[in-house]
């Protein structure tokens, strides 16, 4: 199974391309960098609260959708498992 991170940067680029918009013009619409938005779709760089929340301004949508991959877990994660460090 995928780490959260990485489900989370699928969920994102699917949702960038099904309103058709390239990494630069989300990023635009956010206010991140231009390289940035790749970064999360790649799992190399977490989003923060605010993050997040610009990410679901510039897809407008609501920010529980950036979150649908990703399952309910099963027990209490070890520190560093949701930002794809394995253990």
């Amino acid at each position: 199974m995928p780490s959260a991170l990485v489900l989370f940067g699928k969920q994102l680029k699917k949702l960038r391309q099904s309103r058709d918009l390239s990494q630069e013009r989300l990023a635009e619409l956010c206010g991140y960098e231009t390289n940035e938005i790749g970064r999360i779709e790649r799992a190399e760089r977490t989003a923060s609260f605010e993050g997040i929340m610009r990410i679901a301004y510039g897809l407008q949508m609501p920010p529980a959708e950036l979150f649908k991959l990703i399952p309910t877990p099963k027990r209490l994660p070890k520190k560093g498992e949701y930002k794809g460090v394995k253990k």
